[in-house]
């Protein structure tokens, strides 16, 4: 009986501690939240230039070089975490999460953007594929070109304002 009387009094006790736990605001939970975005620009049959470059919600810019860009390989670089906000900021104006997940019209010989949000475990990836021309919002555009101006990737892509023709490596 004792026995049982200390297990009960240790329920209740465990119970009531539970209940007093602080329960983490809205404000918190996104604070701890993580955020990942990702353009990814990709071949085509001339010079396009060839890359792909993340944003982190801390503000950390990693861009890997491939083909047609001024420098190849991985690069690193700091960005504030409020132009990130702000960027986030516009996919949400957008409706990014509502988007399709692909937007190809039927031509050849164009690159294949891809923008890819994950944001709090969740993954949302949208493919261009001359998407214009296949009823893709313009604002899909206008965003995958905010993420190359945010995080700065003109230094590494860009030669003169232009992109570099591949060169054989020695």
């Amino acid at each position: 009986m004792f026995g049982m009387r200390r297990l009960v009094l240790t329920a209740l006790a465990a119970c009531a501690l539970a209940a007093c736990a602080p329960v983490q605001s809205s404000a918190a939970q996104e604070e701890n939240s993580t955020v990942t975005i990702t353009l990814t620009r990709g071949p085509c049959f001339g010079t396009c230039p060839v890359y792909r470059v993340s944003i982190r919600e801390t503000g950390e810019v990693v861009y890997v070089g491939e083909q047609f860009v001024n420098v190849r390989g991985e690069q690193r670089a700091q960005i504030s975490p409020q132009a990130v906000q702000a960027l986030i900021a516009r996919f949400d104006e957008i409706g990014f999460e509502n988007l399709q997940d692909e937007y190809r019209a039927p031509v050849s010989d164009n690159p294949t953007f891809t923008i890819t949000l994950e944001r709090n475990g969740v993954s949302k990836t949208v493919v261009d594929y001359a998407g214009i021309g296949a009823g893709m919002p313009a604002a899909v555009r206008a965003l995958e070109d905010e993420i190359d101006r945010v995080a700065g990737t003109a230094r590494w892509v860009l030669r003169d304002g232009q992109a570099v023709r591949d060169r054989p490596e020695h």
